[in-house]
């Protein structure tokens, strides 16, 4: 089936002004057409449509208290309640959406740790997080996790998301002075040969890259 591309809806920027049940397989449950809906309310959610984030998350609190353990609408609610989070007034209301946004995503990754999708959401969601919010380290590790995924199953994501893995990924090891795992990394994104920014910017990095290369 065809399933819509994740990426273009979740290349966030949290923060910095950031269907059926979760047993059914992915293709079932990306083809549903209310996640179509749902990634196009998130789609202007992340452009700073203020209204569209509040019904977003209105929306997803109404969907996830119906089925509490549905990951990806769980991850969904997570990103949503941190764009909130970044539309609230300086203050307790901030701070509140952003545990919850979270909690959510810890969640629906503890219910679906084998779907790239979701462990995608968090992990692209958590590596924009002020780093005061400690959770670049679960970004790093969802990023590794990911890469191995995409390993043993090529086919786990659409081929933007997969580059956007490859990218992130290497960007994460070489925070870690992992200099050949950040090189492998961006070389299969390379290898997808997606013509894009995201290529441009792995051609970039592979080109800069050092055995010493390091982030916060």
């Amino acid at each position: 089936m065809t399933r819509t591309t994740l990426f273009p809806v979740l290349a966030l920027t949290v923060f910095s002004g950031s269907l059926q049940a979760a047993s059914v397989p992915a293709s079932e449950t990306y083809s549903h057409p209310r996640l179509n809906q749902i990634y196009e309310m998130h789609s202007l959610a992340e452009a700073g449509n203020k209204d569209a984030t509040r019904r977003l998350v209105a929306w997803l609190e109404e969907l996830t208290s119906e089925q509490p353990d549905n990951g990806i609408l769980l991850v969904y609610l997570g990103s949503a309640y941190t764009l909130a989070s970044r539309d609230a007034f300086i203050g307790p209301g901030k701070l509140r959406f952003l545990m919850a946004g979270r909690d959510c995503m810890d969640r629906a990754v503890t219910l679906r740790p084998e779907d790239a999708d979701v462990r995608f959401i968090r992990a692209i969601n958590n590596y924009h997080l002020p780093t005061i919010f400690d959770r670049r380290k679960i970004a790093r590790e969802d990023f590794r996790q990911l890469v191995d995924l995409l390993a043993k199953n090529p086919a786990a994501v659409d081929g933007l998301t997969s580059l956007a893995i490859y990218y992130y990924a290497g960007l994460c090891f070489a925070q870690l002075e992992e200099e050949s795992n950040a090189r492998a990394s961006w070389e299969k994104g390379l290898n997808l040969k997606i013509n894009g920014p995201l290529t441009a910017k792995i051609s970039d990095e592979l080109n800069r890259l050092t055995p010493t290369a390091a982030g916060p």
